[in-house]
């Protein structure tokens, strides 16, 4: 699940993120919160594995015009140009973004990328006790597709061609603060993605591989004190969806899904040093009716720089559109076809955690072990003709994480992380191949007078 400003980006067309058409700007960024493991009770029903949660910058944080222009070899461009301004007052602040970009990737594959964007973000504070946010974003690019295997039969109805992806993005939140305990945040997001892909193969005639979705969002969080031992944070949202994918489902009508959920996370000062949080969510759609993800934590603090955590949760991932809906044919017969009754994907999942701050708060460092059971997870026979797509596939893993950060001071800061998963059971060796077993990062920023942001990363 990827989050940005409080709203998800998540694509109905195949139940995951488009990148290379995210609304957004890196310079735009103020802070990215990585959260690991299953998280539906705060995030939605598809924090199934993770989230990224993305916050832009306040306009008035980045008053003025910020330029850039970036060339390198293999023929990559990239330019950048932003004005932020703000009224007298200082209550109406705003930005504009654009950016172009074209770059021509690998030398032996057919992926050559450009892309233009304009984004723009509002500010507004009414009064003391109430603000407005407004985003926006279009974008219009052109990728250079092929099938990738040259042996591949296929090759000659995928043939290199360029593929034009659009996105509109639209966000509106307001912000009410009640009290010092209170606060009220409601918003209303619409995302549009269209590629278009409809190209001729001589003899064969007209293939239109075209995608097309539309997301509606309302969401309502109520944050309170109820005393001086707990706050509770609870909500309500509706998410519309529509699709147009005509090769993936054999159609050339829209379908649409409609989900509604009530939300919300309790937590509980059991005493100076023992936090427990319990919370959960509960959401009916068309698709899958209703489903349930409970939530519970319990935090243990020995003192201000350490803690201990242990949590225990069940998330689920709902089947798109595009996979209950699946039938694609070519001349006729079928491909690959669902059962037309996928179940939504579960976890159970039990993780023990640490979390401490060592020399004077220079070193930060975080320890975790975990344990998840994976079911009714939506996979595709490939022995059978056609290809059927079925809740066929569980798995269950467990493994650590450990991850470090030192600053020792404001220019300079040493990342490291390294992941061990390890596949107790499986039902596909698929799923065991696509599970890597270690995975190592570390990375080195300085901030230099004479130089500028300097960066290091390695990634296994």
């Amino acid at each position: 699940q990827v989050v940005i400003d409080g709203t998800s980006v998540y694509s109905p067309i195949f139940g995951g993120v488009i990148w290379s058409t995210l609304p957004i700007e890196l310079e735009d960024i103020e802070r990215i919160e990585v959260v690991r493991g299953p998280n539906n009770a705060s995030f939605g029903a598809n924090a199934f594995q993770g989230v990224i949660n993305i916050t832009t910058t306040h306009a008035s944080q980045a008053a003025g015009v910020k330029t850039s222009l970036r060339v390198d070899n293999n023929q990559a461009e990239r330019a950048f140009f932003r004005y932020a301004g703000a009224q007298a007052d200082g209550r109406l602040n705003y930005r504009l973004s654009l950016s172009s970009e074209k770059k021509e990737g690998y030398t032996d594959f057919s992926d050559d990328f450009s892309k233009d964007a304009l984004s723009g973000r509002i500010d507004y504070r009414v009064d003391t006790q109430n603000t407005f946010q407004f985003n926006f974003a279009t974008l219009d690019s052109k990728r250079q597709t092929q099938n990738p295997n040259p042996l591949s039969p296929f090759i000659l109805f995928d043939p290199k061609r360029d593929r034009n992806e659009s996105t509109q993005f639209a966000l509106i939140a307001w912000e009410h603060q009640i009290n010092n305990g209170e606060q009220v945040r409601t918003h209303l997001s619409y995302h549009h993605f269209d590629g278009k892909d409809k190209y001729n193969v001589p003899a064969f005639g007209t293939f239109n591989t075209t995608s097309e979705s539309t997301t509606w969002d309302l969401n309502a969080e109520h944050i309170l004190k109820l005393n001086t031992a707990q706050r509770l944070v609870w909500g309500i949202g509706a998410t519309h969806e529509s699709v147009y994918a005509p090769f993936r489902i054999n159609s050339n009508s829209t379908k649409t899904n409609t989900r509604v959920r009530l939300f919300g996370n309790l937590e509980s000062r059991l005493t100076d040093r023992l936090i427990l949080n319990t919370g959960g969510l509960i959401e009916h759609e068309q698709i899958s009716g209703m489903n349930v993800s409970p939530r519970m934590a319990l935090n243990y603090l020995t003192s201000p720089n350490h803690a201990y955590r242990i949590t225990a949760t069940k998330a689920f991932r709902t089947p798109v559109i595009t996979e209950e809906a699946r039938d694609i044919a070519l001349f006729g017969a079928t491909l690959q076809v669902s059962t037309d009754n996928l179940k939504p994907e579960t976890v159970v999942s039990y993780e023990a955690a640490y979390h401490g701050i060592y020399l004077f708060n220079t070193l930060n460092t975080d320890v975790k072990l975990f344990h998840n059971t994976y079911k009714q997870l939506i996979n595709n026979d490939i022995s059978n003709t056609p290809d059927v797509l079925d809740n066929m596939d569980s798995a269950k893993t467990y493994g650590a994480e450990f991850e470090i950060n030192y600053r020792p001071d404001r220019n300079n800061i040493l990342h490291a992380g390294y992941a061990f998963t390890h596949v107790k059971q499986a039902s596909d060796e698929r799923l065991t191949s696509s599970i890597p077993k270690h995975n190592f990062n570390c990375s080195f920023r300085t901030n230099t007078t004479m130089v500028g942001v300097v960066a290091l990363s390695i990634t296994t």
